[in-house]
């Protein structure tokens, strides 16, 4: 039966060819759709991670609280794992004001080590190196229209600290979000400690090394860990501490096996046509068969055997495209659009090269929904052939 199959395929090789080459464009568009879907969501994912750290540590019920002094703690020291480390972040709004222009802005505190990480978004200028140096959008420099050198007054009534403090503009930001381009200010720790609350942070942030990105099981181990030392102060995943992509995060999956079974639909309707067209052709044949005593399940069987040599081999030349082009994507790649789309894309916080991801989940869901459908699209052409009767063969032929 299969012989017969595979005979039959190569008889009308230029239909089998072409159905062949739809399913196999198919398999390496969805190899190709994964490996972009992963590796977007990875690029978003791991920017959330560089901002916030594996766990974050605020005060007990911070949503609920606005006024930095109930935001603001002393860090205490916490028993982490070695090579951990822990960096705290002092964060509280401030009035920027530079000669008879001033600005609403979010003034952040960092440690070197935070500072260090913004230098991917340095368009001008240098990280602070001394005390009283400062980094601002330059959405917030142009509307104060202050550049490299030029000094700016931050003032923040009410603060714990003492409410004003002069720094000197050294570094311009180009960020990825232009909303928090327009009012970012970052200063080291301890200028904003000594200008809103000396002593004080308002988060922790602690990074794990060699912690895989989706590697939760040891975060929530350490997080529990960490429990009774954390004194009115609780502590978050980096997806609890980003509730709304935490929603998103379950999705994945899901929206990952539909788009790519809406490419397998579309392939299965053209590979059920060529096998219904097949069918028609053969009618004469088919009686022939009937009539040395093929039974109706041994037809249905040799046209599930022709769909799914069909659809077998044409899955291993996509997968073999596929897995070719996943090695230069996974070395990084550009998206190709026009640079005004680029733009929009960055304010979603996605960087503009992205590394291809492709594991085995996702080369067996191709290769399911590729069988799947090679069975699903004999159905209907495998049933017509058995319940055609002798004489209507004849009849047709």
């Amino acid at each position: 039966m299969l012989r017969l199959a595979w005979r039959n395929l190569l008889r009308t090789p230029g239909r089998s060819l072409v159905t062949g080459g739809v399913v196999a464009l198919v398999v390496f568009l969805s190899l190709l759709f994964l490996s972009v879907y992963a590796g977007a969501f990875d690029a978003f994912f791991q920017l959330l991670l560089e901002r916030t750290g594996h766990l974050v540590v605020r005060v007990e019920g911070y949503k609920g609280k606005e006024d930095l002094e109930s935001l603001a703690f002393v860090p205490p020291e916490l028993p982490l794992p070695p090579g951990a480390k822990v960096e705290g972040v002092l964060e509280g709004g401030a009035l920027l004001i530079a000669h008879e222009r001033s600005r609403a802005v979010v003034l952040t505190g960092l440690e070197a080590l935070g500072l260090a990480r913004q230098e991917s978004f340095l368009r001008a200028g240098r990280l602070p190196e001394a005390a009283g140096e400062a980094l601002l959008g330059e959405a917030l420099a142009k509307a104060l229209k202050v550049g490299l050198g030029d000094e700016v007054v931050a003032y923040a009534p009410g603060s714990l600290g003492l409410g004003v403090y002069a720094f000197r503009v050294v570094g311009l930001l180009d960020l990825p979000e232009t909303h928090l381009e327009a009012r970012t200010l970052l200063v080291p720790l301890a200028d904003a400690q000594a200008l809103l609350a000396p002593g004080r942070v308002t988060r922790l942030e602690v990074r794990l090394p060699g912690l895989g990105l989706y590697q939760l099981k040891p975060l929530e181990e350490l997080k529990a860990a960490l429990g009774p030392h954390l004194q009115g102060l609780e502590a978050e995943t980096w997806l609890e501490a980003n509730p709304t992509y935490a929603a998103i995060f379950p999705l994945y999956d899901t929206v990952m096996g539909i788009y790519v079974g809406f490419f397998f639909l579309l392939g299965g309707l053209i590979l059920l046509n060529a096998l219904y067209l097949s069918l028609v052709e053969r009618v004469r044949e088919f009686g022939l068969l009937v009539a040395l005593g093929l039974t109706g399940r041994r037809l249905i069987a040799l046209v599930f055997w022709e769909s799914l040599l069909l659809v077998g081999v044409a899955a291993l030349v996509g997968l073999g495209a596929g897995l070719i082009l996943q090695l230069e994507l996974a070395d990084g790649f550009r998206l190709p659009l026009p640079q005004w789309i680029l733009e929009q894309y960055r304010e979603f916080g996605l960087p503009e090269v992205l590394y291809g991801r492709l594991g085995v989940k996702e080369v067996l869901l191709t290769l399911g929904y590729a069988m799947g459908v090679g069975l699903l699209a004999a159905l209907w052409p495998g049933y017509v052939a058995s319940r055609l009767r002798l004489d209507r063969y004849a009849a047709l032929g």
